[in-house]
């Protein structure tokens, strides 16, 4: 390979596409057909509660309560973990909106806490700075599939009585010292959209151990209706205000498939990431992410970091975009949700100014996670996939170094 980058007219480091094959086939057709053929869709029965056995038992736990998103996921679980108005929920702004909106949806207060800068995750440290007296519950996010340090947290949920969500979003089958994370905390929230390592098109579960916490959740989800028969038609009592997250046979359907390929795809990502690791470690201004200890990520792509001072982040993205590798700066839609017109704003509903009452009195400081600032600038996400061919990780190595050598020396 010449050594002209790409961007000066030189040839790419990566000249195809990188392999992306339908992550849907025959699998998820055989269990499509049976749930059709069984004539019933509508859970939560039927091949819908078949399916949450089998995720229980795969993950550790007692209960899985499917849901329609991940979004849905941690409504349904701080719900069930008695979250309430005005109550204090402590999170990191380094996320998906769909973390802050669960709890928003429950008049609940978000609070953000910073991340670690040599793990890339929401800091123990400095959660612990941020409970009150009015915290209920602490939201650990499991970034790109890496492994929240699982103990501190749960040290200062045993400390403080505060409950743990785990939000596993990005973390299926990702594992913290040998238990799978969202068996770890009081409750956990997976999400099934396309990106994830397993989906079904869309679609969520919440994982607990805990009986009552199962409980609501499995009411939360269904509008509060009891289905075990023994309460008829018109009886309903309807004992708290619920909304309806029901998964369906469709889902259940294709998650079971899902389910099943989990195992090798999450060993082919890990395979893909230690390869990053051992190839790219040792290049002068490039930062891998440090996994805690105990820790078995799931992987997304690779929250590296530039360093240098020879050029700017921006330019190093450019050169490897243009040698044709895929390579993203966001660690999220929303870089920073400190900085969003929502949280800024308090925007709570689209066509009025009105704060809600439970918002009105909180401010936000956007300057007050500068770690998550720090990141966002300076993050270059390497790809990972389970579909990648060795020669598409072969290429994505060789335009890395290729660019580091042009660009950084």
């Amino acid at each position: 390979m010449t050594d002209k980058l790409a961007l000066h007219g030189g040839p790419q480091a990566k000249p195809t596409p990188y392999t992306l094959t339908n992550r849907y086939g025959e699998e998820e057709i055989v269990e499509l057909r049976k749930a059709l053929e069984s004539g019933k869709l509508m859970g939560p029965a039927g091949i819908v509660e078949e399916f949450e056995g089998e995720l229980a038992s795969f993950f550790g736990v007692r209960h899985m309560v499917t849901v329609t998103s991940g979004t849905a996921a941690l409504h349904t679980a701080l719900c069930a973990l008695g979250v309430a108005e005005g109550d204090e929920v402590i999170t990191t702004p380094m996320t998906d909106i769909g973390t802050v909106a669960a709890i928003l949806a429950l008049h609940a207060i978000p609070v953000f806490a910073d991340i670690d800068l040599d793990t890339r995750l929401i800091d123990p440290a400095s959660v612990s700075e941020r409970i009150t007296a009015k915290t209920k519950c602490i939201i650990t996010v499991h970034m790109s599939g890496m492994p929240c340090d699982m103990d501190a947290f749960m040290a200062i949920g045993d400390e403080t009585g505060v409950m743990i969500l785990e939000d596993c979003a990005q973390a299926h089958a990702a594992t913290y010292k040998g238990r799978m994370l969202g068996s770890i905390g009081d409750a956990g929230g997976f999400s099934m959209n396309e990106s994830k390592q397993m989906t079904t098109g869309d679609g969520g579960f919440v994982a607990t151990n805990d009986d009552e916490t199962g409980r609501i959740a499995s009411l939360f989800r269904d509008k509060t209706y009891i289905r075990d028969g023994s309460v008829g038609r018109g009886g309903q009592p309807i004992p708290f205000f619920a909304l309806n997250y029901r998964a369906n046979g469709l889902h259940a359907a294709v998650g079971r498939a899902q389910l099943a390929k989990l195992p090798g795809l999450v060993a082919r990502r890990r395979a893909i990431a230690s390869r990053y690791y051992d190839e790219l470690g040792d290049l002068e201004g490039l930062s891998l992410p440090n996994i805690v200890e105990g820790g078995d990520p799931s992987w997304w792509p690779i929250a590296a970091r530039y360093m240098g001072k020879k050029t700017s982040r921006d330019d190093v993205v450019d050169a490897l975009r243009a040698e044709g590798l895929t390579i993203s700066t966001g660690m999220s839609p929303a870089n920073n949700i400190l900085r969003t017109q929502m949280v800024q704003s308090k925007r709570y509903y689209p066509l009025t100014d009105e704060v809600p009452s439970f918002w009105r009195d909180v401010v936000y400081d956007p300057d007050s996670c500068p770690n998550v600032d720090q990141l966002q600038d300076s993050v270059v996400r390497l790809p990972v996939d389970e579909r990648y061919t060795d020669e598409d990780v072969d290429q994505t190595i060789a335009g890395v170094r290729k660019v580091w050598a042009a660009l950084i020396g």
